[in-house]
């Protein structure tokens, strides 16, 4: 099972948890590295409610392909149905 922990680097390489682990994490792992906090980021500039906003107002927003309901939910059914194949 995927687990997701939140930590800080320190300058020597070094890993620290933000919360305390109930387990002993072992075994390979992904590292993704995020902006430090006190900088903006694009990913911050984006889910920002004003940026949202902003582009819910744009004229590119309001003229987005929008999907029939009906060939979505028969799309999902589809899907569903193929996993008990």
């Amino acid at each position: 099972m995927l687990q997701t922990i939140e930590v800080e680097i320190d300058h020597s390489g070094r890993i620290h948890p933000l919360e305390p682990l109930s387990f002993t994490p072992s075994g390979r792992a992904y590292l993704t590295l995020l902006p430090p906090l006190n900088t903006p980021s694009s990913l911050e500039m984006v889910t920002s409610g004003s940026a949202s906003q902003a582009l819910l107002a744009t004229a590119r927003f309001s003229r987005r392909p929008l999907a029939d309901l009906n060939e979505v939910q028969q799309r999902i059914h589809a899907l569903r149905n193929e996993w008990g194949d």
